[in-house]
């Protein structure tokens, strides 16, 4: 028989008591509690017998649930002062590690951890990581003409053959948020400068690194690109001796996959899993694993991770002779500016893709603007992200001629139905240059519109543009029958017009715009429309065909912070501002009067509610010219449908862009409008009422001066398909009475958003 000591079994059953009494642990530090029994248990001191000089090592190994786990085991063995004396990792414990190994808080680590730009991709297997985009989904162009839509990459190799592939028509946001992610957690490592406080070695696939650099730790994630991730080889880090007698090392290994686990992934991830956690039983050292999982969240593998350091105190007793304060811990401060470099793009590509880079960004909204502000555009489909300990971010582009293909259709019970066609060609060379080849057919009417942009020639701040309009337009007879007045009729109009732009962008809401009209027009007049002698107190003109020669030239002001549509729009609010000259010639030798164009606009959207919206707006608009000392409005025609036909046009409600009503055709206006909106599942109801004051008050109006215009009407979008029907009701003053007149309201029906008038 061999005597007890007293004191040893008191000291035993103290700690045995209070391991079991330990309590439930909140998964963040404001909501830690540890055992005061347990705590002054742990301050005993261990037994002569029990080792020493022991060398702790810690080991963090990958899986979904290993971030949140070791998040909430480090917590532990900071609060119970465990000495860590070096850290094997590997995967997502090797990003974990170095982070406590640079010195940065438990607390911090978790504010990274919870980065927006990260979070989602924390603990997830993105190896072979598949696009967002669905092979099933239908091709439907994003906006403009309703129509269906091909687009078409072409790449080059170094032997000169061309090759061609499918090319989605909306950006990979998913693909962009994994290369963001993957900068952020470049960019948390970069902050810490110093040394590792504890020694820390990377274990991969192929290598043991000790005092790894920041990028061999990034290339062991889970991450798009790095086929050799610590999740491909044995996902959990392992001492490499696992002799039991060893005592050189008293390993403390992190196993995130709880005992009653079954193992997730794709089969190859699955047997690897299943391989290594079946060997456990082999490897010497305290295991910090919990039993089971209560749920999947965040919150419990944090909290399962600070139990089962609780639960595993017993044998990691002898490592508290030398107990560790981890107060002295530094602040993750993030990166204030990066430095763009585009040494891997391509010199043709250079300039263009540069410009897409923001100086006026900082932080981390300037690699996140300009990713989506690049890929937004046609020719670039990819980009990358590699940084520096300098700062320095590496950028790469995937810049590729592009083409796209459309077709689909528009059109409305004004104008008729009509197919449309086209083509398109983005290229990028010092400058980016879209061409558009663009036409349509009806039974009414048709065109030819090609389309030419050219941006970054000075800087991207610039965009030049070109076109022309082969065009020959009519009504449907059955509208012009129930809705046109018989003296405003038209046969057709037919446009050969040339115009071209240069737009300067001041800043990201403001920009000025110079445009210039050079026109060739021919106009064919209904027998009905020739001008009657009850209708001007003047010489009548009697023709019935016209050719003018109209020139134009405007500058003009946007303002925009929200959405782009005046009509549709939820949020935000808009100003324009122009003005310009115009002259209109009638034949080949008659000249009207040079006159003066100058209009306002602007309008403010809201949404008071969810799936709600309401718009105010407001705008006038003068023509005019000086004679005499006097401002006079201009007077080319003798003829009431020509007159109408070169006055300025209210557009008071969505439909009527669609149809040139005489009654809002005057040379000046000044009015208010309100858009309110209710939506569900892509259907809007739509309500648009707008005062109109016309200051010309011309002879041939029907109406008074002040009017009315009231448009109920129900609108269905996706993507550029849309369909607008309701119904509109144009009043003044002595007839406001008639709004409860349903019979005499127009109807309408209008596919696709579109402006040809």
């Amino acid at each position: 028989m061999f005597p007890i000591p007293l004191g040893w079994l008191k000291r035993t059953f103290l700690l045995t008591v209070a391991v079991s009494a330990s309590l439930y642990v909140a998964p963040v530090r404001a909501a830690l509690s540890v055992d005061e029994s347990l705590l002054g248990a742990m301050q005993l001191e261990p037994d002569s017998v029990q080792k020493k000089n022991v060398k702790s090592v810690l080991y963090l190994g990958g899986g979904e649930r290993s971030p949140w786990f070791h998040l909430g085991a480090l917590y532990a063995l900071e609060e119970y002062k465990v000495p860590v004396d070096s850290i094997v990792a590997t995967s997502w414990g090797a990003w974990m590690g170095a982070l406590w190994a640079l010195g940065v808080s438990i607390d911090d680590i978790q504010r990274l951890m919870m980065d927006p730009a990260i979070i989602d991709f924390v603990g997830t297997n993105s190896i072979h990581a598949k696009t967002e985009h669905d092979a099933f989904a239908l091709p439907i162009s994003v906006n403009g003409i309703p129509s269906f839509r091909q687009r078409f990459s072409f790449y080059a190799d170094t032997a000169g053959n061309v090759y061609r592939s499918m090319h989605a028509i909306v950006p990979d946001t998913l693909s962009i948020e994994r290369s963001l992610s993957r900068l952020r957690f470049e960019e948390s490592l970069y902050r810490e400068r110093g040394a590792y406080q504890i020694p820390f070695t990377l274990v991969t696939c192929d290598s043991v690194n000790v005092n790894p650099t920041y990028a061999d730790i990034i290339a062991s994630l889970p991450l798009p690109g790095n086929e050799m991730s610590g999740e491909l080889c044995p996902y959990l880090a392992l001492p490499q001796s696992r002799d039991s007698n060893d005592v050189n090392e008293n390993p403390l290994i992190v196993v995130a996959d709880p005992v009653r686990y079954v193992a997730e992934g794709s089969a190859e991830i699955r047997t690897i899993k299943n391989k290594v956690l079946s060997s456990l039983g082999d490897v010497a050292g305290v295991f910090i694993r919990t039993h089971s999982l209560r749920d999947s969240s965040r919150n419990a593998a944090i909290q399962a991770g600070f139990s089962a350091v609780e639960q595993s105190l017993r044998k990691i007793v002898p490592l508290l002779e030398r107990r560790t304060d981890y107060s002295e811990k530094q602040k993750s401060k993030p990166w204030l500016t990066f430095n763009p470099v585009f040494d891997s793009v391509s010199a043709e590509h250079h300039a263009a893709v540069a410009s897409y880079w923001n100086r006026e960004d900082s932080g981390f909204a300037a690699p996140s603007h300009f990713a989506y502000s690049i890929t937004a555009k046609a020719p670039y489909d990819t980009v990358s992200f590699n940084m520096q300990p300098d700062g320095d971010l590496l950028i790469g582009v995937g810049v590729h001629p592009t083409v796209d293909v459309a077709a689909g259709g528009f059109g409305s019970n004004v104008i008729g139905a009509n197919a449309y066609g086209e083509a398109s060609l983005y290229y990028v060379n010092q400058m980016e240059i879209y061409l558009k080849l663009a036409g349509f057919y009806g039974s009414s009417s048709f065109g030819f519109r090609p389309r030419l942009e050219i941006t970054n020639l000075i800087s991207r701040r610039w965009i030049f543009s070109f076109g022309y309009d082969l065009m020959k337009l009519r009504y449907l007879k059955s509208f012009e029958k129930d809705y046109v007045p018989e003296e405003n009729r038209f046969e057709f109009e037919q446009r050969n017009d040339f115009f071209l732009s240069a737009k300067y962008a001041l800043d990201k809401m403001q920009s000025i715009e110079v445009k210039f009209l050079f026109g060739n027009r021919e106009f064919e007049l209904s027998p009905s429309a020739i001008p009657r002698a009850d209708l001007f107190d003047e010489n009548i003109n009697t023709d019935d065909h016209y050719e003018t020669t109209p020139m134009t030239q405007i500058v003009r002001y946007s303002l925009l912070n929200g959405d782009e549509n005046p009509w549709f729009a939820l949020n935000g609010y808009a100003a324009n501002a122009s003005i310009g000259m115009n002259l209109i010639g009638s034949g080949y030798h008659q000249r009207g009067p040079i006159y003066g164009i100058f209009a306002l606009d602007g309008r403010y959207s809201v949404s008071p509610v969810r799936k709600a919206a309401l718009t105010v707006g407001a705008s006038m608009g003068v023509d005019s010219y000086r004679d005499d000392g006097r401002f006079k409005f201009p007077k080319t025609f003798d003829n009431v449908a020509m007159e109408d036909r070169f006055r300025m046009h209210v557009a008071a409600t969505p439909w009527l862009e669609d149809y040139l009503d005489p009654e809002l055709s005057t040379h000046g206006y000044a009015m208010l409008r309100v858009n309110g909106t209710i939506q569900h599942r892509g259907f809007e109801a739509w309500l648009s009422f707008a005062y109109v004051h016309d200051y010309e008050n011309k002879k041939t109006a029907k109406l008074g001066a002040d009017k009315f215009v009231f448009e109920p009407a129900i609108r269905y979008k996706y993507r550029s398909f849309t369909v607008y029907l309701g119904v509109n009701r144009i009043v003044d003053l002595d007839t406001f009475g008639d709004l409860k007149r349903f019979k005499d309201y127009r109807y309408f029906i209008r596919i696709g958003d579109y402006s040809l008038f």
